[in-house]
């Protein structure tokens, strides 16, 4: 099996390192060929799914190589508002993901008393709910911004029409987040047009890692899965797109 980088159908190119992180990802079953077709929020039927839930959760090795790449590319994002990179997880996968990130940020960082004493270097997280509390005092999605503290920061598991993402986005402008000048990163990319529908609402930093359609053809180019699910998926989404224009 070759894990040779390698470019995708989006002409991006997959490293060595991250072909040997997909390859870990498929193993782990957070993405897997599914025999019966599952259906997405949006209507899609896939034989593809991607799951980042408790599959990485059991599995703290590979949630923390996730993070670690996830990482790299946050701290590279330019800060927006205030000096301290601050992730907020979109429910509930991607919560796991933000926090993954930041306790890395602060283990690499416990080594050196210097960015210790900056703590602004350091990534932090904030929790958004699934439902709002009718109770208790704490009754917002996420809390009040700071925004002279922190550059708030969303990071989402996967995106396939965007439906999720813009109801969140929703909810944060509820407690105050200047949602279209915020980062919104996203692991994966199904390119049903959720990527398309941001741009469209007015979203312009929105950042993807990886896209699925290059992750299975990765996984056709080193032997992993066969061509035949590669060109099944490749149809679907091309039908889908076809009739869901913008």
């Amino acid at each position: 099996m070759s894990t040779a980088s390698f470019t995708g159908p989006s002409g991006r190119m997959l490293s060595e390192k991250d072909l040997a992180l997909l390859v870990a990802l498929e193993r782990n079953g957070t993405i897997a060929w599914s025999d019966k077709e599952i259906e997405f929020n949006s209507g899609f039927l896939s034989h593809v799914y991607f799951r980042a839930r408790n599959d990485l959760s059991h599995n703290m090795p590979l949630l923390m190589r996730v993070a670690t790449q996830a990482k790299e590319y946050v701290a590279a994002l330019e800060n927006t508002h205030g000096p301290q990179k601050c992730l907020i997880g979109i429910p509930t996968a991607g919560t796991q993901f933000a926090q993954a990130i930041a306790d890395l940020s602060y283990f690499e960082a416990s080594n050196d008393g210097y960015l210790l004493s900056r703590p602004e270097s350091l990534i932090c997280f904030s929790t958004m709910r699934s439902v709002l509390k009718d109770h208790g005092k704490d009754n917002m999605w996420v809390g009040k911004p700071d925004l002279t503290k922190h550059t708030h920061i969303t990071f989402e598991n996967v995106v396939s029409t965007a439906k999720a993402m813009l109801q969140a986005f929703g909810r944060l402008e509820e407690d105050g987040y200047p949602t279209r000048e915020m980062h919104h990163v996203v692991f994966v990319d199904w390119g049903l047009g959720g990527m398309e529908s941001l741009a469209e609402e007015g979203y312009t930093r929105v950042h993807t890692l990886y896209e699925m359609l290059d992750i299975m053809a990765a996984f056709v180019h080193i032997g992993l899965w066969k061509q035949e699910r590669y060109d099944e998926m490749y149809r679907r989404i091309q039908v889908w797109k076809a009739s869901n224009k913008h």
